[in-house]
């Protein structure tokens, strides 16, 4: 009897402890489910939630209609003769009826302009306008059917980290796309113009040759920028891209489309920047800004009642000029910053300019002219 009894204490303890650790295994095991991996793959986007690459793809099969591939013919004048040269370039469509930004450096001085769709038509395009100072340039093509243009939007929007493609024909490889991301904004870049290029957007998306003038996407499948330049020590991509960002850019295919021309805001002076050494020769009380020297003929900011330079250093009637040391709510420190915070306004405008005048600062409204062609 007592065996009886011993055998089952012995199988309830069994029992017991069985029960236990299935318990503890089941409380302290993490549980898996067949879309975990799935949820972490997930972005979210405008009112919508979609796989990262199925974004990308998405992307660009609505845009590959949109991205055009240019092919320019230019003839260079050299010492042994008149040289044939062939470049090519990328661009893409802002209006069904057949126009298309690209960057100018692209197609200035070209003979000839080819543009290839991606269905294969091609048709010779006709350079509209450019701005040799901003890298951008407007050429048109006449086609039997409507072309479907890109979504334009908004570059001052664009912050560092977010994602971003880049659609183009990278030594002439037509329709090619980038990934990568918004490396930083507010880079400064030089055009061939020599003009200061202010808030470009720079990139690790691959920009190489024959991506410039082709549009770099968000992820909202919105344009925010033109491709234009890499810093390279090889010649091609090593994660140093950049934009022209796309409102710079509106402005100017805009008045280009509108005006056959770009419409640029001028104040009619000739100026000098003042540094310390002017500072300390003239006794001026401020060592930064634009000296007015001179106005030009039908100068808007001469009607506006600013004051030129009288005469010269040394001279019995030598009377300084206004220093310009702002426009509106910009400061300006020499002639570059003038240029710059004036590309912000168009012809027309009315700004108000701040001055150094006899030791005293003053604001003068200026209503901005349209810079002369010359």
């Amino acid at each position: 009897m007592r065996g009886h009894i011993f055998i089952i204490i012995m199988l309830a303890c069994l029992f017991g402890s069985l029960m236990g650790s299935l318990i503890t295994f089941s409380l302290f095991t993490p549980v898996r489910t067949s879309n975990e991996t799935h949820v972490i793959e997930k972005i979210v986007y405008t009112n919508s939630t979609l796989p990262l690459q199925e974004r990308i793809a998405s992307i660009f099969e609505d845009y590959k209609d949109s991205i055009v591939y240019i092919k320019v013919v230019k003839y260079t004048k050299t010492f042994f003769g008149v040289v044939r040269e062939e470049a090519a370039g990328s661009g893409f469509i802002i209006s069904d009826d057949g126009f298309i930004v690209t960057n100018d450096h692209v197609v200035s001085d070209a003979s000839n302009v080819t543009v290839s769709l991606s269905n294969g038509d091609e048709f010779q395009a006709e350079i509209r306008g450019a701005d040799p100072l901003n890298d951008v340039a407007v050429i048109k093509i006449s086609v039997p059917y409507k072309l479907k243009p890109v979504e334009i939007g908004d570059s001052d929007n664009v912050r560092p980290g977010q994602f971003v493609i880049a659609i183009g024909s990278p030594f002439r490889l037509q329709n090619t796309i980038t990934f990568g991301i918004v490396s930083a904004t507010n880079r400064t870049l030089t055009s061939e113009g020599g003009f200061r290029i202010e808030k470009v957007i720079q990139t690790d998306a691959a920009v190489n040759p024959g991506n410039s003038g082709g549009p770099l996407i968000n992820m909202n499948g919105r344009v925010i920028g033109i491709n234009t330049a890499i810093l390279s020590t090889s010649g091609g991509s090593e994660g140093i891209g950049f934009a022209i960002p796309i409102n710079t850019a509106k402005r100017i295919y805009t008045d280009i489309i509108k005006w056959g021309r770009v419409r640029r805001p001028w104040l009619g002076i000739s100026g000098i920047d003042v540094t310390k050494i002017v500072t300390n020769f003239w006794n001026v009380g401020i060592d930064h800004g634009v000296l007015i020297v001179d106005f030009t003929e039908n100068s808007p900011a001469r009607d506006a009642g600013l004051k030129e330079t009288i005469s010269r250093p040394g001279k019995s009637d030598f009377v300084l000029g206004d220093i310009i040391v702002g426009i509106n709510n910009d400061e300006v420190r020499n002639m570059s910053d003038l240029l710059t915070v004036l590309m912000k306004y168009s012809p027309g405008d009315i700004v108000n300019v701040k001055i150094y005048r006899d030791g005293k600062f003053l604001t003068i409204p200026v209503k901005l002219g349209e810079r002369p062609e010359e």
